[in-house]
């Protein structure tokens, strides 16, 4: 009699977490990957944007981190699409770091109205109340 396995995660009773086994690659849980089951590996657009200039410069993260001041930490999760927003500050600093505009990096993370507010009100088209 062959063995089928569940597609449910099963739970360590003592522990509530999953079973290494049910875990997915990397230490997340998760449904099992079963053979056949394709692997989604998709990349943010920030991390296809950071991972191009840091491959186009030949620059390792803890260079490119050292360089500019970034937290490693940080740049290792949007590397690996963990983060995919940033904050104003941040994302400032990433873009004064690759050398673009900060218009480049709000974009890829789908926030091209924030850069727009802060044209406007940086240039000073906003009323003062």
């Amino acid at each position: 009699m062959s063995k089928i396995r569940s597609k449910f995660v099963f739970h360590d009773s003592s522990t509530g977490s999953p079973r290494a086994e049910d875990r997915l690659p990397g230490g997340k849980a998760g449904a099992p990957q079963f053979a056949g089951e394709p692997v989604d590996t998709r990349r943010s657009p920030l991390a296809e944007l950071v991972s191009n200039y840091l491959r186009s410069n030949s620059l390792r993260q803890i260079d490119f981190c050292r360089q500019v001041g970034f937290d490693q930490g940080l740049l290792s999760k949007i590397l690996s699409s963990v983060v995919s927003t940033l904050n104003v500050e941040t994302a400032l600093k990433l873009a004064e770091g690759m050398n673009v505009p900060a218009s480049v990096i709000f974009e890829a993370i789908g926030k091209s109205e924030v850069h727009e507010m802060l044209m406007r009100v940086y240039s000073g088209t906003l009323p003062v109340a």
